[in-house]
């Protein structure tokens, strides 16, 4: 009884998968990409992976702001972050490299930019990121960005459940519950 009931609610799953399939978000192509509206600030908000050693980074952290700005090499943006964890205040930078022969951004790994308007967030960018290098098992991870740090909740459950539907079944929401550290070379809006 227990196997058929199984049986039968796994067909049903199975149909209403293919009745309802998940829909992907839309590819920001960096050949048509205008940085300008990127630059700026941008606060993490969540992320989501299809094992827990995706966003294993990224548990100890409360809240983290970034600034991308325009470096001064041609194609280059910085983005510079400040990472709250527990009562330190931890800044890195990393340079993406817009590259005409992909359509993506290059960094150590491959980072593909998408729209947030598939979460109905005009305010919102997801970054995926994909390492197959020198981690055994390759981490592929999608982060939720937006202008505002206090975005709504329904936009992060939306954001869950889309990213659940398309295999990413782990996630992550930073709790926000400490004041975003600063520090100098941040550049503000």
């Amino acid at each position: 009884m227990f196997r058929m009931l199984c049986s039968l609610l796994l067909y049903v799953y199975g149909l209403f998968q293919n009745l309802f399939p998940c829909s992907a978000p839309q590819l920001l192509s960096v050949h048509h990409l205008n940085t300008q509206q990127y630059l700026g600030t941008w606060y993490f908000i969540a992320a989501a992976g299809s094992r827990p050693s995706d966003l294993e980074q990224f548990t100890s952290s409360d809240s983290t702001v970034f600034v991308l700005q325009e470096a001064t090499k041609n194609s280059t943006h910085l983005l510079t972050g400040a990472i709250r964890i527990g009562d330190s205040c931890l800044s890195n930078a990393w340079t993406y490299h817009i590259t005409p022969d992909k359509d993506y951004l290059d960094l150590e790994d491959v980072c593909v930019l998408w729209n947030g308007l598939w979460l109905n967030c005009p305010d919102c960018i997801l970054l995926e990121e994909t390492d197959l290098g020198e981690i055994k098992d390759g981490i592929n991870r999608v982060m939720l960005y937006a202008r505002n740090g206090s975005l709504s909740t329904s936009v992060v459950k939306n954001f869950q459940a889309k990213m659940s539907c398309l295999g990413m079944i782990e996630f992550y929401s930073l709790p926000q519950e400490r004041e975003y550290c600063q520090y100098d070379g941040m550049a503000s809006d």
